[in-house]
């Protein structure tokens, strides 16, 4: 298995690029790519996890796995990526920008510090990956690049208001720049799940909030979520939203007053 300092010979097999690839949607989206003939730079903070899953990729796929332990809220994180891929001498054609967390609690109480982090991975990070990739990529082939938001990016998040505000942002910020590249060789596609069985509540000490009980939105398993995305990503969907039921919120969303969508939001993001 290639590590991120190995020298390899450039195999023909096309190279996916996973943040947050240890476990969640980030890991489902890394055996379906495995599983389509993808080799895999997997991305995530945690080096021991990360090669777990390499090892478990390989042996179930065959595919070569680039293992880079990086803390991406580090704003020198994304260069050094693409550094250890021009060491291997290779050309990503796929970009899942999946990596995240939540920090919950009423905004004046909550750790600043915590949430800057948050802000420099969901955003700084995602620009800083997004730009280098398209930069760098092969324009004789196909490129594309998804970026997981939220359901969280259509209202306003009551108890989590910096985190909604990202998750908007990465919605605008896809959706401009599928326009840009409309009918080149670059596809951008928005990935809007509504809660999803993962340790994503627990890490925000967040599992007795009234939206991870899967009422009155399911939850879903992370694999089905990322297989959503991967099917929207193929067909060049600009944005999908797993799930009828999600998608029905979705939908009141766009068409309610944004008072009682902040309203509704903060009911379901309050403590059971």
């Amino acid at each position: 298995m290639p590590n991120e300092t190995a020298h390899q010979i450039p195999p023909a097999r096309p190279l996916a690029i996973v943040t947050g690839a240890s476990s969640g949607i980030g890991r489902a989206f890394a055996d379906l790519l495995a599983a389509d003939g993808h080799d895999l730079a997997l991305i995530a903070r945690n080096e021991d996890r990360l090669r777990e899953t390499a090892d478990e990729l390989q042996r179930g796929h065959g595919v070569d796995v680039i293992v880079i332990a990086r803390d991406l809220s580090d704003p020198k994180a994304a260069a050094e990526v693409f550094s250890v891929l021009e060491r291997e001498e290779r050309v990503a054609n796929v970009l899942i920008n999946n990596a995240g967390f939540n920090v919950y609690g009423r905004f004046e109480d909550t750790d600043l510090d915590r949430e800057l982090e948050m802000i420099r991975l969901h955003l700084i990070a995602t620009t800083q990956l997004t730009k280098l990739f398209l930069r760098r990529r092969d324009r004789s082939r196909e490129n594309l690049i998804l970026n997981v938001s939220s359901v969280a990016a259509l209202v306003p998040g009551p108890s989590v208001s910096v985190h909604f505000a990202t998750r908007a942002h990465a919605l605008s910020f896809s959706l401009a720049l599928s326009e840009e590249f409309r009918g080149t060789d670059v596809r951008v596609t928005c990935l809007c799940p509504g809660p999803t069985r993962s340790a994503f509540f627990a890490r925000a000490a967040m599992e007795d909030v009234r939206l991870a009980s899967g009422w009155p939105m399911r939850l879903m398993d992370a694999q089905d979520v990322a297989r959503c995305g991967y099917e929207a990503l193929k067909a060049g969907k600009r944005m999908v939203v797993p799930g009828a039921r999600n998608r029905v919120i979705a939908a009141a969303a766009s068409i309610v007053p944004r008072r009682l969508a902040t309203v509704f939001t903060r009911w379901i993001m309050s403590r059971t």
